[in-house]
């Protein structure tokens, strides 16, 4: 379930997704990048990281991720999500994005004893909206800044274009050189504009696929989605997301758009 922040954080956060599920076997599930950072908050039981085998904070930041990431949920799982718009962590942390890229931080090692009144508060919240109100009220108290208004109209380009801009065609719109808008993408967003560019096409990609009609095959959309022909989009999907789009399709729970059960 995806709700909408209020009107004086949306220039940051995006929206908050909450994720629940009452399954108590241990399941694998794959993230992989949305072009997104954000801030999660576990009312459930926390997720183990694949690889490390390490029990999540019950509470983080996480960057922008530049592959997909296994992550472990071994009971039930209640999760909010606030996921920031690209440049959402630099604005709220005041952190070089590029530091945070592929990484996640305990709230409380940003914030210290607050986080435990906050993390207690959501944990025995009523529901879910209480929690966000919750969140909500502590992040409009961290605000360091506003986003550069030069990221933010790139960031616009790019999602108007549906990711199908090459770094020729965005510094042109922008009237801004190439190495300043390298620059600002990775101290604001934590990635290239081209690597921005290549991740919302993909989820243009899966937009389109989710909403396809039996008849449409997949070298079509490869088509309309700017890639060379079906074997590019199968490479390009496998790089991000690690498997075809047909198993992306036939997943048995997806919890989110990039978020799915393996």
């Amino acid at each position: 379930m995806q709700l909408l922040p209020s009107p004086v954080l949306s220039n940051i956060v995006k929206h908050f997704l909450i994720l629940e599920s009452d399954t108590n076997v241990a399941t694998d599930h794959r993230f992989f990048p949305d072009g997104n950072s954000g801030m999660t908050f576990h009312f459930g039981d926390p997720f183990i990281d694949g690889p490390l085998q390490i029990k999540h904070p019950r509470s983080f930041v996480y960057g922008q991720i530049s592959k997909f990431h296994n992550v472990i949920s071994n009971g039930r799982i209640g999760i909010l999500v606030v996921v920031f718009q690209p440049y959402g962590a630099y604005s709220l942390l005041n952190i070089p994005a590029h530091e945070l890229t592929d990484t996640i931080i305990s709230l409380q090692d940003l914030w210290g004893s607050e986080v435990n009144i906050l993390e207690e508060s959501i944990l025995h919240a009523n529901n879910n909206l209480d929690r966000i109100s919750l969140i909500e009220k502590f992040l409009i108290k961290k605000l360091h800044k506003t986003p550069d208004v030069i990221i933010e109209k790139a960031v616009n380009v790019v999602y108007q274009h549906h990711g199908l801009i090459s770094m020729g065609q965005l510094t042109g719109h922008m009237q801004i050189g190439e190495r300043l808008l390298e620059r600002k993408f990775r101290e604001n967003i934590g990635i290239s504009p081209k690597n921005f560019a290549g991740t919302i096409r993909l989820q243009y990609f899966l937009k389109l696929l989710r909403n396809k009609s039996s008849d449409t095959n997949l070298t079509k959309l490869a088509y309309e989605c700017g890639y060379y022909d079906q074997a590019h989009l199968i490479r390009e999907f496998r790089k991000q997301v690690g498997i075809t789009p047909g198993k992306y399709i036939s997943a048995a729970n997806l919890l989110a758009v990039n978020f799915i059960q393996i």
